[in-house]
Formats: C-alpha cells, sequence, structure tokens
C-alpha cells in the first residue's frame, strides 16, 4: 500500500515540475513574440516577473539550504561537546 502512496506522490510531483516548466517556458520564449493584444498574453504575468520570481525563490531556497546546513552542524558541535565532557 505505501509503495502505491509513494509511486502516486512522485507521479504528482512530476506533473507539477512538468506543468511549471511548460508555463515558464512558454512565458519566456514564445509570449514575447506574440502581440499584445492576442487572448494567450492574458494568462501569463508580466514580464518583469519572469526574472524576479527565480530569483526570489532562488535565495529562498538557498537560505533554507545553508539553515539546515547550519543548524546539523551546531547540533553535531553540541553533540561532540557534550561525548567529551563525559
Amino acid at each position: 500500500m505505501q509503495q502505491i502512496f509513494d509511486k502516486l506522490v512522485g507521479l504528482a510531483m512530476l506533473a507539477v515540475a512538468t506543468a511549471v516548466f511548460a508555463y515558464y517556458t512558454i512565458w519566456v520564449f514564445v509570449l514575447p513574440f506574440v502581440d499584445d493584444s492576442n487572448v494567450l498574453q492574458s494568462f501569463f504575468l508580466p514580464r518583469d516577473y519572469a526574472i524576479k520570481l527565480p530569483l526570489i525563490l532562488l535565495v529562498l531556497a538557498g537560505t533554507a539550504v545553508g539553515t539546515f546546513i547550519g543548524s546539523v552542524l551546531v547540533k553535531k558541535s553540541k553533540k561532540a561537546k557534550s561525548k567529551k565532557t563525559n
């Protein structure tokens, strides 16, 4: 049962990643060549967000990874100190 759930979660993650990739690719590579009056333009955010959103996500992800690594190192040093004092 758990294996089926894992496969469904993996499939859902793959579907979301594919949809985001397709949306971003169309937004960045196709829309600059489409007229502003075209109905397709209404489905996408303004073009300046094409740079701002990935940059913000990259900064947030880097901060999260740095925080995680820092917390692991602090816990490891506390554990090593407690072993030395015993």
